[in-house]
């Protein structure tokens, strides 16, 4: 598969893996069943439930348009860096949805 394709492959996964995480931490947090530990996010589910929501839904649509707008954008050396830090934060959020998914079996 060439960088171009991965780029929106690892933009999407990114994209529901945060969008995952942002319903798992709204469902626990309103259960006390986990903490946020992220300030920001924190914040914004104590002023509103649905604005947190809202606001991991818009960070979604802002990382798939980013990574199409590389995908057809941006030079062949900078779709390489950009992939590698698709590849990174992907990775970080597996592993929090695991942990999502951990508690998740629990409840």
């Amino acid at each position: 598969m060439g960088n171009k394709i991965l780029i929106l492959a690892f933009g999407i996964l990114i994209s529901l893996l945060n969008l995952f995480d942002g319903f798992a931490t709204n469902y626990g947090y309103n259960y006390n069943l986990i903490e946020e530990l992220n300030p920001l996010m924190d914040y914004l589910l104590k002023l509103s439930p649905e604005l947190f929501i809202l606001f991991k839904f818009l960070i979604s649509i802002l990382i798939v348009t980013i990574s199409f707008a590389v995908y057809y954008r941006c030079s062949e050396r900078f779709q390489k860096s950009f992939l590698i830090s698709l590849v990174g934060v992907s990775v970080l959020y597996t592993g929090i949805s695991f942990m999502h998914l951990t508690w998740l079996s629990f409840v």
